[in-house]
């Protein structure tokens, strides 16, 4: 099983900070995201900032890599301000 921690926003604003999903690819895992937690929107998934097992993944690639039983995915929210 795969463990997806929320941070910043999305945590606040879905009232969510941890779900337990199948193993599958990170676009797969974020599927099960949104079946599980309708308010949170493909669009806010898809822009947040991504971590596997603490380390940094980025660009559209982020999306097809395969994540194992044990692994864990990290979704912050993007900041913004000034």
């Amino acid at each position: 099983m795969i463990t997806v921690k929320f941070f910043g926003l999305i945590c606040f604003d879905c009232n969510i900070r941890q779900l337990i999903v199948k193993e599958g690819t990170v676009k797969q895992v974020l599927n099960q995201v949104m079946q599980s937690c309708p308010n949170i929107s493909e669009q806010r998934l898809s822009q947040a900032i991504m971590f596997v097992n603490k380390q940094h993944i980025n660009g559209n690639k982020r999306f097809s890599v395969l994540l194992k039983d044990g692994d864990e995915l990290a979704l912050l929210s993007p900041s913004s301000g000034g």
